[in-house]
């Protein structure tokens, strides 16, 4: 007999209705977004995706009113806009999320405890399709990048990841690693990340060649690497626990060519300057073809090692308009989490009245009209109605 979880999954995923998938722009909700939009395409289901954003809220609205259902992933836990949600009324209505959303009436509700990729692959597991299966493992990987103490024994071996945190160093065994080293995002290397002249200078003290490739360095040279990252790590008040992260630095995937660093790179850079969903597929499922984003990449890890160096030195960090402002305070409130004192922060939208704040503590947050519930931190949103 099958799990009510499970029937619940397939009815999301067989619905007959034309399909509506809103999820915030958070990459792990994406991810599993992606994977039903996939599954719901292998069965030539009519089905749609698209952000919540600040940018998207006043055309929310109009799109959700062209649907009969609608998924919400992830959704606020709190959203005081009546003038959206009403829009809802009268539609089919299904939530996936481990927080309840109080603002609005679901048929179905699926929750899950820790993870959406577990719970996707405990539900569906031998039955998704390859592709799925590929988006559903840089789920698994951004998670363990993400979440403290992640546990992946649920996947119960089909995973070549193995059971441990590990840093994202982008493009690891084909990029230079000045160039690596300069995009990684998972750690953030303090004034390395968004810098690939510093990045230069430390591969040349190493390897005495600029140019030099992660495969082409010696054990002594790896350890050293590490040493050198470890004290920009520490100078910078990083705890312990990130720290490790750096000593699992060398990864083995088993049984496969692709390198799924790279894609984790070209997930990242789409997903933080986002031009929509066309623009996924290809690094993803070709990660070859991650060369075709550099300018993007470069772009959005200068941005955030911009941002990075202001964080603890003003009460409001400042954004530039033009940026996915949800994503990249997310990236930074998941950063800001392994510092050895977490404390609330807020950012400021240039030119905008809207306030975006990264919350660790038990803050009242009534005020705020979007509240997101994250791994360790809440993101609430003021200034959307005036």
């Amino acid at each position: 007999m099958k799990s009510k979880g499970r029937l619940i999954l397939d009815s999301i995923i067989n619905s007959s209705d034309n399909l509506l998938i809103i999820t915030p722009p958070f990459i792990n909700s994406l991810l599993a977004s992606i994977i039903i939009l996939i599954e719901r395409f292998r069965r030539n289901l009519l089905t749609h995706v698209t952000l919540l954003t600040l940018e998207s809220l006043n055309d929310l609205r109009d799109v959700a009113g062209r649907y009969n259902s609608i998924l919400f992933v992830e959704p606020p836990s709190i959203m005081r806009l009546s003038e959206i949600t009403n829009s809802f009324n009268g539609k089919r209505l299904f939530i996936i999320g481990k927080e309840d959303a109080e603002w609005v009436n679901a048929d179905t509700y699926l929750e899950y405890s820790v993870s959406m990729p577990q719970l996707i692959w405990q539900l569906l597991n031998n039955e998704l399709g390859q592709d799925s299966l590929r988006f559903l493992e840089a789920a698994i990987i951004y998670e363990l990048m993400i979440v403290p103490n992640y546990d992946i024994s649920s996947f119960n071996g089909w995973s070549v990841t193995e059971p441990i945190n590990f840093p994202a160093l982008p493009g690891i065994l084909r990029l230079p690693l000045s160039a690596s080293l300069s995009r990684a995002l998972s750690p953030i290397i303090p004034g390395i990340t968004g810098n690939e002249t510093e990045a230069r200078n430390l591969v040349k003290v190493i390897t005495k060649k600029a140019n030099a490739t992660y495969r082409e360095l010696g054990e002594d040279e790896v350890m050293t690497l590490l040493k050198y990252i470890g004290d920009f790590m520490l100078r910078a008040g990083f705890r312990g626990d990130y720290l490790d992260k750096l000593i699992l630095m060398q990864r083995k995937w088993s049984d496969t060519d692709v390198d799924v660093l790279e894609s984790i790179l070209a997930i990242e850079a789409q997903l933080s300057l986002w031009e929509y969903i066309n623009g996924i597929m290809s690094p993803v499922l070709n990660p070859q073809s991650v060369g075709d984003t550099d300018n993007v990449v470069a772009k959005y890890v200068s941005v955030i090692g911009e941002y990075l160096g202001q964080l603890g030195k003003a009460n409001d960090i400042v954004l530039r308009q033009g940026y996915q402002s949800l994503t990249l305070v997310d990236r930074l409130c998941s950063i800001m989490n392994f510092y050895t004192e977490s404390h609330n922060q807020s950012f400021a939208i240039e030119g905008s009245p809207l306030k975006i704040m990264c919350i660790f503590s038990n803050e009242e947050v009534g005020d705020a009209e979007l509240v997101f519930k994250r791994t360790g931190y809440s993101m609430a949103v003021r200034g959307l109605r005036q």
